[in-house]
């Protein structure tokens, strides 16, 4: 298999495992919603939200880190391994603890909302293990074995998730689905990881040593850092909802932005797919490497452009479809926020190449403007404009992040152009708009099938793939 039909595989693979957890969790938001209501799936949702930031404080760079040193260096696998998982526990169970006494000595929420949230953050610890276990795989390009152990996770919750609503279960209840499934998860990782220490042979004894963890700390602070800002720049306008208005709104917002997780998958699997071979092209074939990112920069932008006009035309039909009636201030956010999404498409290849270039101390001060920034406007606009103010300040902050990626990029690492030319996409996204507009009103399955019609039909006219990349695919496939 040649490097593009691995990335190929791998990005599917990773796409796979992003959708069925996504989808899990969506799913599970969902039927909270239906069952519960708005304040149910507005605990839920903000509970899902403080898990994030135990989870991600303590992950301090730990998964960039092992994706981008390990390809190099596999015979160190096992170090790696045992080092960092249990640094990794040693920092979620500590931020899990500053997240209890926080909760105790302030007391934002309700009873019910705290107990939701006390509960499903107990995942992070858990969880930390398995992000561990996903980075190793992913630094030896393998992600059939987090692919299963994913889909064990995610159908452990939906199934005693559903069990529990079906005997009317409250939200509190629901949520030790979470942290109990993460555990159980962990054993899928076993026989994977026996298979591929038994294929690579390690120079290095597989123990604890502070020594190693000490001289790899030294690189971890511009990485929490960009965590750090990460997490606020996707969650805060979830805390500051939760703080300024009240739990139906947090619940009609994270409908909405439960649907787009949907649409984030794609853009977070061939970053995971990519990384790992940037990373390999950075030190042996740094010619290939603007090629790739020109190549995934052009048919992200095609992929997502129509996507984002199609949900713009329809949010109202696919949250009544989604969610019922009782989610119709939902449709408005969904409109704004999909269009942030488009963002989150086209800066892929620029937050990688930062890291790739070792210029991690350069993105976390670009991200820490952005993330400020985002604050800023969630504070101006909530107040003045409700839930949709939110949605616009997270569109306003999306872009302003991928422009100052991609300016960066431009002018300090790179001087091929990663600005795909937007013409022929827009062109086909247009011509597929007026195919969908006259149809908004028919079962959603209609617009849907026609705009996808269309937009193929107008692509394969407008050459958006072009002849010798299609050429290339039909080898590739014909080899394979």
């Amino acid at each position: 298999m040649n490097t593009i039909q691995r990335l190929l595989s791998n990005t599917l693979l990773a796409f796979l495992s992003s959708v069925i957890v996504k989808a899990g969790n969506a799913l599970l938001f969902i039927l909270i919603g239906r069952q519960l209501g708005p304040a149910a799936s507005g605990s839920f949702s903000l509970a899902t939200t403080y898990f994030t930031f135990v989870f991600g404080l303590s992950a301090l760079g730990l998964h960039e880190v092992m994706v981008r040193e390990l390809p190099a260096r596999r015979d160190e696998s096992g170090r790696y391994l045992v080092n960092y998982v249990a640094l990794r526990l040693l920092l979620s169970a500590a931020v899990y603890g500053l997240l209890l006494l926080g909760l105790r000595l302030f007391a934002p929420y309700s009873a019910t909302t705290t107990q939701v949230i006390v509960i499903l953050s107990l995942a992070a610890i858990p969880e930390a293990v398995f992000s561990m276990c996903q980075s190793l795989f992913e630094a030896h390009e393998r992600l059939l074995t987090p692919l299963l152990a994913s889909t064990v996770s995610t159908a452990l919750k939906l199934v005693a998730g559903f069990w529990l609503l079906a005997r009317g279960a409250d939200v509190a209840t629901i949520a030790w689905v979470v942290p109990l499934a993460s555990l159980l998860s962990l054993l899928m990782f076993a026989p994977g990881l026996a298979r591929l220490f038994r294929r690579t042979p390690q120079s290095v004894a597989a123990r604890f040593d502070l020594g190693f963890l000490r001289h790899h700390l030294a690189a971890m602070p511009s990485f929490f850092v960009i965590q750090l800002f990460s997490l606020l720049d996707y969650q805060a306008d979830i805390l500051l909802i939760s703080l300024l208005l009240t739990e139906d709104d947090v619940g009609y917002y994270a409908a909405a932005q439960t649907i787009l997780l949907g649409f984030n998958l794609l853009p977070v699997a061939v970053r995971t797919a990519l990384y790992p071979v940037m990373s390999r092209y950075y030190v042996q074939a740094p010619d290939k490497l603007a090629v790739l990112n020109d190549k995934i920069s052009r048919y992200l932008l095609a992929a997502i452009l129509p996507v984002a006009t199609g949900v713009t035309l329809l949010a109202g039909p696919i949250i009544a479809l989604v969610y019922g009636p009782a989610f119709d201030p939902a449709a408005p956010v969904l409109q704004i926020a999909i269009w942030a999404v488009v963002c989150l498409f086209l800066n892929v290849p620029h937050s990688r190449l930062a890291l790739i270039y070792n210029r991690q101390r350069d993105a976390a001060l670009l991200l820490g403007l952005t993330t400020g920034l985002n604050v800023a406007l969630n504070l101006l606009l909530i107040p003045r404009a409700g839930i949709i103010g939110a949605a616009v300040a997270r569109l306003l902050a999306s872009l302003a992040l991928w422009l100052v990626f991609y300016v960066y990029t431009q002018t300090r690492l790179t001087p091929v152009s990663l600005l795909p030319s937007p013409i022929r996409p827009l062109l086909a996204t247009a011509l597929m708009a007026l195919a969908v507009w006259p149809l908004r009103d028919w079962p959603l399955p209609v617009p849907i099938l026609a705009g996808a019609v269309v937009y193929v039909v107008a692509a394969l006219l407008l050459n958006i793939v072009p002849e010798s990349d299609r050429v290339y695919w039909r080898e590739a496939l014909r080899r394979r």
